[in-house]
């Protein structure tokens, strides 16, 4: 009776825990996505950076935002400490693809602005907020996005590199 319970104790520990991210990287692009907390699959964030730094913030969703209109999302840190900046950025709500007569799928896009600042500027306030943010999307209830620390930790060294890469040349 023992060794049954202690076989499956140890099982679970030494199985790896599921990530809520993942990083992916091709020879022009590195991309960042996480799932948000409460809804994982329904609600994911995509952070992605080419050759030229030029960083392109995206919320897939479900829910129909008026698209094709403009928006506001604002980004707070995790923690709530008033010295913490909270951010506000214009963004784009957009049909992404209809799945089938029921589901379609919609993105929230951090609108690029001169100098492709905001989107940068959200991607360095995810990693000054330990990989962690807190969104509020007019019309969306406040969603929670945590990156697994080494999958971000990828994201972040790809996107240096590309900097590095593009310097040199």
């Amino acid at each position: 009776m023992i060794t049954p319970l202690i076989f499956l104790t140890v099982s679970a520990f030494s199985l790896p825990l599921l990530e809520n991210s993942t990083y992916s990287q091709t020879d022009t692009q590195c991309t960042l996505t996480v799932k948000e907390q409460r809804l994982q699959d329904n609600i994911v964030l995509t952070m992605s950076t080419n050759r030229n730094n030029h960083y392109d913030i995206k919320v897939y969703h479900l829910n129909n935002l008026q698209a094709p209109s403009r928006g506001e999302l604002t980004q707070h840190a995790m923690d709530n400490i008033e010295s913490h900046q909270k951010f506000n950025y214009v963004v784009d709500h957009n049909l992404f693809k209809r799945v089938d007569d029921k589901t379609v799928i919609y993105t929230t896009t951090i609108a690029n602005d001169v100098n492709n600042i905001s989107p940068q500027q959200f991607a360095e306030a995810f990693k000054a907020h330990s990989y962690r943010t807190k969104l509020h999307i007019k019309g969306l209830n406040p969603l929670t996005f945590i990156a697994s620390q080494r999958q971000a930790n990828a994201f972040f060294r790809c996107a240096e590199q590309q900097i590095t890469t593009l310097a040199k040349r």
